[in-house]
């Protein structure tokens, strides 16, 4: 059911802190007739698609009461469909009322999405539209997760979508019969460890066999002596579809500018954790880390 066949789309999925706002800002500069932004329905105070235009073009239901309510945004969406509470053609739907008038808008002929709440609608991306790219970034767990405990808007001091009892991802709403009991027991820590594991997870389920989605390294992209010219593959690919090419020119040094710091480095990088925190951090993301292709024992 392709519904949205009249343009180009590029979706940028991670489970975040892997440069999505970064990349969501910047593509729509680098290839000719784009557009990018990052989380264009999320409020924020954020430099992009602003409050007032937010507002009048996906309205107050779903841009506010609808996400309280659990109902709307698709962070909201991809937890109601893995945890099987709503069925894809429900989410297709939705996705279909809150989007269509936001494409009509843009003049632009490639739209990307930056926005790690696409990560349970990858179903939804395949089935609605025709011409599209999935990029799923992915980043060492051991970094991911010092990050996340330094960010603190996963199960920490700033996240307020815990605090609004709006709900984050849990075992119980994906079944995982592992860690449904020791959920509560569990400390912020293992509790972001699990996330990166149930996330990653769910993107390479949903996006087994898709030769329109393609895997990237957040380290490859910037840290890498050779970051360029996976820029450029990056670029490559989402801008080559079967019926039309996209141009695009690299900035120099664009990559050379780091964003989007953490605002705190109170927790340590993995080679000062302390033993039991490996050993936590080891049990459940060993599976998901060899998966992704990452050492866990390096550094350490």
């Amino acid at each position: 059911m392709n519904v949205f066949n009249n343009k180009y789309y590029v979706f940028l999925i991670s489970a975040g802190r892997t440069g999505t706002r970064f990349l969501g800002h910047k593509l729509g500069d680098i290839i000719d007739n784009a557009y990018s932004v990052h989380e264009p329905d999320v409020l924020t105070p954020r430099k992009g698609y602003q409050f007032p235009e937010k507002l009048k073009t996906f309205g107050f239901y779903h841009l506010v009461l609808g996400k309280i309510l659990g109902k709307t945004g698709i962070r909201n969406l991809s937890q109601r469909y893995v945890a099987g509470k709503i069925s894809l053609q429900e989410i297709e739907k939705a996705i279909v009322k809150h989007r269509q008038k936001y494409y009509n808008q843009i003049k632009e002929d490639l739209i990307i999405e930056s926005y790690s709440g696409w990560y349970g609608c990858i179903p939804a991306i395949q089935n609605l539209y025709k011409n599209y790219k999935i990029i799923i970034i992915t980043r060492d767990p051991k970094d991911w997760v010092t990050s996340n405990m330094n960010w603190g808007t996963l199960f920490g001091k700033r996240d307020w979508v815990s605090k609004l009892g709006l709900g984050r991802l849990n075992p119980k709403m994906v079944n995982d019969k592992e860690y449904i009991n020791k959920w509560k027991q569990f400390s912020r820590f293992e509790k972001i460890c699990w996330t990166y594991k149930t996330q990653y997870e769910i993107m390479l389920h949903y996006s087994q066999g898709d030769p329109n989605t393609k895997i990237i390294k957040f380290e490859d992209i910037f840290y890498s002596n050779s970051k360029y010219d996976t820029l450029n593959e990056l670029l490559s690919f989402l801008t080559s579809f079967p019926d039309k090419q996209f141009d695009y020119s690299v900035p120099f040094n664009i990559l050379n500018k780091k964003v989007h710091k953490n605002i705190f480095y109170e927790f340590p990088e993995y080679k000062y954790w302390d033993v039991q925190f490996k050993k936590k951090f080891h049990k459940i993301c060993k599976e998901i880390s060899n998966k992704l292709c990452y050492n866990l024992y390096k550094d350490g």
